[in-house]
């Protein structure tokens, strides 16, 4: 009969065994680097990312494209703009005229109407037309003063100046505070020669001030030539007055007016 013990022993011998080939295997020492090596960590290579291009994103790149180009595109339209001047391009610079406003009055019944259509000749400067449709106006309506004084300047151009002197006093005899209608035949007596009726004229512009200075400089030349040179030395240092105060006194008039005051003091 086998000793127990020796049969223990020889177990524990086999376990011991196996325990030990079981172990780990025994792990390989990393050689150091040489001397002077580079000791930097070696760099991870990196993934390199594929943008996805959607409808979105191309639509925004294009709209960002076509904004940097209308932004260069106007900055080259404001330097040609900055480089336009008279003296390079006069013909840019031409008073563009206004359309013609189109006309449409055919069969005219009215006064107002014959004298819209009295009024668009003029502008097209058919004298004829303009004073065949004023008359039909005035029979209409006689007392209309506009409508002589228009008539009065159509016979004027036409150098008819009794038949517009007639319209003109027509149109201040409706309208007595017609102030151009009194210029117009200030004028045209002077041209006639009929200083008198001259100064009637004038002095009726006397009342209206933006004509004051201009009705004293020619009643003083007219009373200077009718020989009165007392109202003419007033008429003309009424004129020196009110020059002296405005940009009248630069002109060649007001010179005038200076020489004919020395001439009316000696």
């Amino acid at each position: 009969m086998r000793n127990p013990w020796s049969l223990i022993g020889t177990i524990l011998l086999i376990s011991c065994a196996a325990c030990h080939s079981k172990e780990a295997p025994e792990k390989t020492a990393t050689p150091a680097p040489a001397k002077g090596a580079n000791m930097s960590p070696t760099p991870l290579p990196t993934t390199q990312t594929n943008t996805v291009s959607t409808p979105s994103s191309r639509k925004q790149a294009n709209a960002a494209q076509r904004k940097s180009s209308e932004s260069q595109g106007g900055q080259k339209e404001k330097k040609e703009a900055e480089s336009i001047t008279y003296a390079t391009h006069p013909e840019r610079f031409v008073k563009a005229e206004p359309a013609p406003e189109k006309f449409e009055i055919t069969d005219p019944k009215t006064p107002e109407e014959h004298f819209s259509v009295a009024v668009d000749a003029d502008n097209h400067k058919r004298w004829d037309k303009a004073i065949e449709e004023y008359k039909k106006a005035l029979e209409l309506k006689p007392d209309w003063a506009v409508a002589h004084f228009r008539l009065a300047t159509d016979y004027n151009k036409e150098g008819r100046t009794d038949d517009a002197i007639a319209q003109w006093e027509l149109a201040t005899r409706y309208d007595p505070q017609f102030y151009g209608a009194y210029n117009k035949l200030a004028g045209a007596y002077r041209l006639q020669g009929n200083l008198k009726k001259a100064v009637d004229a004038y002095s009726a512009l006397l009342n209206y001030p933006p004509a004051r200075l201009g009705a004293h400089y020619q009643l003083g030349f007219s009373y200077a030539e009718l020989g009165d040179r007392q109202k003419a030395r007033e008429h003309l240092e009424s004129y020196r007055v009110m020059a002296l105060k405005s940009k009248e006194q630069e002109t060649p008039r007001f010179q005038n007016a200076l020489r004919e005051l020395q001439k009316l003091e000696k």
